[in-house]
């Protein structure tokens, strides 16, 4: 067996056409894959995807590399998982067909963890492209204090073998799944160390899965919330109960966006207030009108 420093795990489900992109830019890495495999876990896909990536993967380079296919789940947590249990690396990276790094993410984020032993994993800057937008994100330094109300930081994380061990890996319940892990992940005491450099590009299109979370924000969240009880506010998680309950006052909040203590607090007032006022309205014998949108 080859000694294996980092496994990189490639969830796909009909991504056959963004995968050469992505594979060209593991082939330009600096350090080489010489020590790397990659592991392509195939979610039932429909198109050409498994022809590419085994094709691809003869002309990649690197120590290892196999395409694993499984029934279609729907879930990208899921389909990581399965990877990351077949994985041998001291580290683990989880790429989309649709990212792209640049030649020297891997060596810079490998510097990056192994200078710094009590980090768990490592983050880059790095460009949002939509169509012909292209944006540089700067991620802030890591506070698990900002975790509680919102996640800057990127799916694509280096991280060591033992965050996935202590973690247990991608939860399927949540659409923010990435954003769960990070939240386990900084409650299991892990750091994140960053790299102030712009090493990768996240690709946004229609066909993200990160749409779905869009579309089921608020339940999303609530899953995440209540998943993670003792890192959030007993006010939060009550927030997270109303959200699953679809209690009236429990708002979604904004998009990506999870409520303060003091913002559950002021939510709760003011239906309380709406609530009495409506109350004594009917006491007194007043129609009250439907409430429409």
């Amino acid at each position: 067996m080859k000694d294996i420093s980092i496994s990189i795990i490639v969830p796909n489900y009909n991504y056959g056409r963004f995968l050469p992109r992505l594979f060209t830019s593991l082939c330009a890495q600096s350090r080489g894959l010489s020590d790397v495999e990659v592991i392509v876990i195939d979610d039932g896909s429909t198109d050409d995807s498994v022809a590419v990536a085994n094709e691809l993967g003869a002309t990649l380079g690197a120590a290892e590399f196999r395409v694993v296919r499984m029934r279609h789940s729907g879930r990208p947590g899921t389909v990581r998982n399965v990877g990351l249990a077949r994985a041998c690396g001291r580290f683990m990276l989880c790429l989309d067909p649709d990212d792209e790094v640049a030649p020297q993410y891997l060596g810079a984020t490998l510097a990056a963890l192994e200078g710094c032993p009590q980090a768990g994993m490592a983050v880059t800057d790095y460009e949002l492209a939509e169509g012909d937008d292209v944006r540089v994100i700067r991620v802030p330094e890591f506070d698990p204090d900002i975790l509680r109300t919102q996640n800057p930081y990127p799916s694509v994380m280096l991280f060591r073998r033992e965050v996935y061990e202590r973690c247990g890996g991608y939860r399927d319940d949540t659409a923010y799944e990435d954003w769960e892990l990070w939240v386990r992940a900084a409650s299991a005491g892990f750091r994140v160390v960053r790299v102030e450099r712009t090493l990768f590009r996240y690709n946004f299109h229609a066909g993200n899965y990160s749409q779905t979370a869009r579309r089921d924000d608020a339940r999303a969240k609530a899953a995440l919330v209540l998943a993670n009880r003792r890192f959030f506010d007993a006010q939060v998680v009550a927030w997270a109960r109303g959200v699953e309950r679809g209690e009236p006052w429990a708002v979604g909040f904004g998009r990506g966006l999870i409520p303060r203590a003091e913002d559950v607090r002021t939510l709760r007032g003011i239906a309380e207030r709406v609530a009495g006022e409506m109350a004594a309205k009917h006491r007194e014998g007043e129609v009250i009108p439907p409430v429409t949108p």
